[in-house]
């Protein structure tokens, strides 16, 4: 499998990107990245940019996003996040994990309803108190959604994209007896189906060593679950030889988000964004990528987001409309200490475009 030869960096989505000039060694950089933050005037609904949510009493994070009617040159959308429902009488705390996933719709796939659908809390006893990270996808009419609990991951599907049914108890992907990952509970999905009809599900897990790293898994139904390889697609480099050029996932990779793309000369690359962690503790979000479906993923010497502040990105969310794409990360709602909770921040790519005035205002 050849090695992706990195001249510029470029940021497809969480969906199928064609490539827009450059060939198999330039990759594809229209409408890519890296991102910049949302502005004012480009965001409605009285949200406050870069945000599309924030809120300091239910913690809202971890977006996933799907077109509403599987047109990509729809702007509607429908998006999936974690957040906490605390008790009346309890203290919010942000440190306290999400128990429920809420829908909210956007018409320009970016000013986000205030009110909110509840589509999930924890009923199964492998869930414990928890369900987060959720990851969706269209398949057929339907729309599937992965999500994390204290035992793993689960499956719900929906026909209209807000009552979500599970299998059974809903869990599809637990700790394994054996191999890299043994007993490490698996958690952040990020699950596309491929184009023979195959699922392929990239996970966070820990190393015997309990760093943070990312399997791969591939299913013929999107339910029972085959690990691949020997050890993680992708893992910590440790630091750099180089002290002028420190490794930007130095100590950590996680959250993953798988992506389809395919160049101008109709190879087919698959991205994978993550949370990377590097030498110093600075937290962005890096890009990986190979061709084809297998094989080892080459990283991007550079980060897509997150780096002129100390906001913490992780579980990165890409989706792309005709001309741009945006970015949905969690990060912390500011860099004071009373802004310390998660919050759904925006990015936008290319960096040089200015998106129509948001609907509603």
């Amino acid at each position: 499998m050849g090695k992706l030869h990195w001249i510029v960096l470029s940021l497809p989505a969480c969906a199928t990107l064609a490539d827009t000039g450059g060939g198999d060694v330039n990759m594809p950089n229209a409408a890519a990245g890296p991102f910049r933050e949302i502005t004012t005037a480009e965001i409605g609904n009285s949200r406050v940019a870069p945000y599309g949510l924030r809120d300091d009493d239910e913690f809202s994070r971890d977006m996933t996003v799907v077109d509403v009617d599987g047109e990509p040159d729809s702007l509607e959308v429908f998006a999936y996040v974690a957040r906490t429902d605390f008790d009346p009488e309890q203290e919010p705390d942000p440190t306290v994990p999400p128990n429920e996933i809420v829908r909210h719709t956007a018409v320009d796939g970016r000013s986000f309803e205030r009110q909110s659908d509840l589509v999930l809390a924890p009923l199964a006893g492998w869930e414990g108190d928890t369900v987060g990270a959720p990851a969706a996808l269209r398949v057929g009419d339907e729309i599937w959604l992965y999500y994390a609990g204290a035992g793993g991951i689960g499956l719900a599907t929906s026909s209209d994209g807000l009552a979500f049914q599970r299998d059974g108890d809903g869990l599809v992907f637990g700790p394994p007896a054996s191999g890299w990952d043994q007993g490490s509970v698996p958690t952040s999905p990020a699950v596309v189906q491929l184009p023979d009809g195959t699922f392929q599900l990239f996970y966070q897990a820990a190393t015997a060593q309990d760093v943070s790293a990312i399997g791969e898994a591939v299913s013929a139904d999107g339910r029972s679950w085959e690990r691949l390889g020997d050890g993680p697609v992708l893992a910590a480099t440790g630091a750099s030889a180089d002290r002028s050029r420190p490794h930007l996932d130095a100590l950590s990779v996680a959250a993953p988000c798988a992506v389809m793309g395919e160049s101008s000369q109709g190879r087919t690359i698959q991205w994978v964004y993550y949370a990377a962690v590097g030498e110093t503790g600075k937290r962005t979000i890096a890009l990986a990528g190979r061709y084809g479906f297998v094989g080892p993923l080459s990283r991007a010497a550079s980060p897509v987001f997150g780096t002129t502040g100390s906001l913490e990105p992780t579980e990165p969310w890409v989706m792309v409309y005709p001309g741009f794409s945006l970015l949905f990360v969690t990060e912390k709602a500011g860099s004071t200490e009373s802004l310390a909770y998660p919050a759904v921040a925006i990015g936008v790519a290319p960096a040089d475009i200015t998106l129509s005035p948001p609907d509603p205002p």
